[in-house]
């Protein structure tokens, strides 16, 4: 009966893990670029059960009088747990809004802008740009926008800031730089770091992207789906509540147990 209060506690905690992540998803639904979490969960190693007993005599030919026995019952799950929480990468609709500096990738979902941060180089699909004091192109949280030669773009004074489908940026029709767009080889090694950035952890493979097209006076809207959460949330309280109910069964059966059996008049 432990065995099985510790298995619903663990499908238990499962639900409340999806409960968290669905919640994540939801409150990043009109985040610019966002792309949305799964839950992937995985069973919990299980055991084998025997019934371990020492008969005073002989109940078989393979039995000694006095000598336990151990007869195999079968396999005993012992609950799950969760395994991982890897990104969604699937294209988002896109938005328009005609802002020039406003710029989203299209043709591929395996594409991201490129960004310095404070911690290092960092990659996103967020293309909300504005333009700093001093000309440079940055992002919402104020992280320069790369090109290809690994510095960040400036745009010079005023004038029309036009970007080509290849990523190149002009202004006054002259070219200034081409944004660095990135793919990588192994997109589960691509990880959330906040702030709408992905930072590579492990063999990611990075490299040029192929493939895709940058879309001027567009945004790409997050790829989270408001109806298939809610049904995500409705399933994982179903869930939560089918494992506290057995938790309560088999809690009221120990109590049972306890105070009932083998109690004398």
């Amino acid at each position: 009966m432990v065995r099985g209060l510790y298995t619903a506690a663990s499908g238990a905690l499962v639900a409340q893990s999806m409960v968290d992540n669905v919640a994540n998803n939801l409150a990043n639904v009109n985040t610019t670029g966002f792309k949305k979490t799964l839950l992937q969960i995985q069973s919990a190693p299980s055991m084998d059960i025997y019934r371990v007993q020492t008969d005073p005599g002989q109940t078989s030919k393979s039995a000694l009088p006095g000598v336990p026995t151990a007869q195999y019952v079968g396999r005993l799950g012992t609950g799950s747990w969760v395994y991982d929480t890897p990104t969604s990468y699937e294209q988002g609709a896109l938005q328009s809004t005609g802002n020039p500096l406003d710029l989203a990738i299209s043709g591929t979902s395996n594409a991201f802008f490129t960004v310095a941060t404070p911690n290092g180089i960092r990659y996103t699909r967020d293309g909300e740009f504005v333009k700093d004091a001093q000309g440079v192109l940055r992002t919402q949280d104020g992280f320069a926008v790369l090109s290809t030669q690994g510095q960040p773009i400036t745009l010079q004074g005023q004038g029309d800031i036009t970007v080509a489908n290849d990523g190149t940026v002009s202004q006054n029709g002259l070219p200034l730089a081409q944004l660095q767009l990135t793919s990588f080889g192994n997109l589960l090694n691509l990880r959330p770091e906040g702030a709408n950035n992905y930072v590579v952890s492990g063999n990611a493979g990075p490299a040029p992207a192929t493939g895709a097209s940058v879309q001027q006076g567009f945004l790409e809207k997050s790829n989270a789906n408001v109806v298939r959460s809610m049904v995500d949330l409705i399933t994982a309280e179903r869930w939560f509540d089918a494992n506290e109910k057995s938790i309560k069964t088999q809690d009221d059966a120990t109590q049972t147990a306890i105070t009932q059996v083998a109690k004398t008049q």
